[in-house]
């Protein structure tokens, strides 16, 4: 099945359709490594041979699930004095063509040694004894492991080498497909001197996010099923940076930046950098306030770190007397207290005057602590 992309629709599923359609091809073409979940039959190979097809380059298909690990980390072969590693052909293949992409179908029903002998082709480029051409790129596909036949959670550390994107097809897009005919998404061209540029643009904003987050800067999950998906750590954010910069290099939408950046961390360490890094043009910031109480928590950790980096009395006064008070208003009083209290005692804001809407969602706590006065 091919990707259809229908323009401006409204429907939410659509839109996020749109926008992974988008992050894939970003990812591509920055060189990422992609991981696209989704159940069996939603045209996972056919979107990645189509782009291929598009783009002119090879394409290898290797199923990882029926593989070796010597498919993927060389034969062994006694040379005499040591032993060298044959590469298997598919990697003499892409190599021959100069590069391509390598599809890596069925990862999660690969067994844990497969897993562990992908980690050095998929972070590096080199396969046995022989190393890639540089515009080599991986793309793997996986179901669910509990719709896979076998499946196996994927490993932390191969996991965390990827972009993961939910590849999930509404159900206008395959109606549409039957009755007017798949059309292929569009694959923009990237100006790679703007890519560079927007890249270092956004590395520099992650530093300084990191700086007033560093617990998100590496952050193990807890439960073996999240340890198989996106999650932060130093490579990761590397890799969000890069992607992220190709994506707005390209002027895509803000809902594929936000796929391209929580493929990469996860979605609450996303959530969280792309709200501070909204946080930093105030006290000019129009704030887009998400419907569920996770993301409000992000939009009030992304305030406070926002605020540790910039605390003038302007900054502070449009964040608790605008952004503060638009999330109380609009039922998280509890939320932005929080973050209040917060802004109070890990970044010493003060001078702040309350203003009347604000009077009565935190004058009483924070006039109690002593810690920020009220308009008369």
């Amino acid at each position: 099945m091919e990707c259809y992309a229908p323009q401006n629709s409204k429907r939410t599923d659509m839109t996020t359709y749109e926008d992974v359609c988008t992050a894939l091809v970003v990812a591509i073409s920055a060189g990422a490594p992609v991981l696209l979940w989704g159940g069996p039959g939603v045209g996972k190979t056919s979107v990645v041979e189509q782009i291929a097809e598009q783009r002119g380059w090879h394409l290898e298909t290797v199923i990882a699930s029926i593989c070796d690990p010597t498919d993927f980390k060389g034969m062994p072969r006694d040379a005499g004095d040591r032993t060298t590693f044959a590469p298997p052909d598919w990697a003499v293949r892409i190599a021959e063509a100069g590069g391509g992409v390598v599809f890596l179908d069925e990862i999660s029903t690969a067994p844990p040694s497969v897993q562990a002998a992908l980690l050095r082709p998929v972070l590096t480029g080199i396969v046995g004894d022989l190393e890639l051409p540089a515009n080599t790129r991986f793309v793997a596909a996986a179901n669910p492991p509990e719709q896979a036949a076998d499946g196996w959670d994927l490993s932390a550390p191969l996991a965390n080498r990827f972009v993961h994107l939910d590849w999930i097809v509404p159900a206008a897009v395959i109606s549409d497909g039957f009755l007017y005919g798949f059309s292929p998404i569009s694959v923009p061209d990237i100006d790679p001197v703007a890519a560079t540029t927007c890249t270092g643009d956004v590395r520099r904003s992650i530093g300084a996010f990191i700086g007033a987050r560093p617990e998100l800067a590496h952050r193990i999950p807890d439960a073996s099923t999240d340890r198989g998906r996106a999650w932060p750590s130093p490579r990761s954010w590397e890799m969000g940076a890069t992607v992220v910069g190709h994506g707005r290099a390209a002027k895509v939408s803000k809902g594929a930046v936000r796929q391209l950046l929580s493929g990469a961390v996860g979605p609450s360490a996303a959530r969280e950098f792309l709200a501070w890094e909204q946080a930093l043009d105030l006290p000019n910031i129009n704030v887009e306030l998400p419907t569920t109480p996770d993301r409000i928590v992000a939009i009030c950790s992304g305030l406070v770190a926002a605020i540790k980096g910039d605390n003038t009395t302007e900054r502070c006064d449009a964040a608790v007397n605008g952004v503060l008070v638009a999330i109380a208003t609009a039922g998280h009083v509890d939320l932005a207290t929080v973050a209040l209290r917060r802004m109070a005692t890990e970044v010493k804001v003060s001078g702040v005057m309350l203003s009347p809407p604000a009077v009565g969602h935190f004058a009483g706590l924070l006039v109690k602590m002593g810690m920020l006065q009220v308009s008369k």
